[in-house]
């Protein structure tokens, strides 16, 4: 598994666990990173 993934399944563990609205808002502006990374992967770096 990748560092990122372990990652995002840390910041997703930790918001279920009540951890609080600074931990949601962690893992929502890290998957949107991952997210236009790939975007930017599969569009040939556009």
């Amino acid at each position: 598994m990748s560092q990122n993934a372990q990652d995002l399944m840390e910041l997703q563990r930790l918001a279920q666990g009540g951890a609080g609205a600074l931990t949601e808002t962690l893992l929502r502006e890290y998957a949107l990173r991952i997210i236009a990374a790939g975007l930017r992967d599969e569009r040939g770096g556009l």
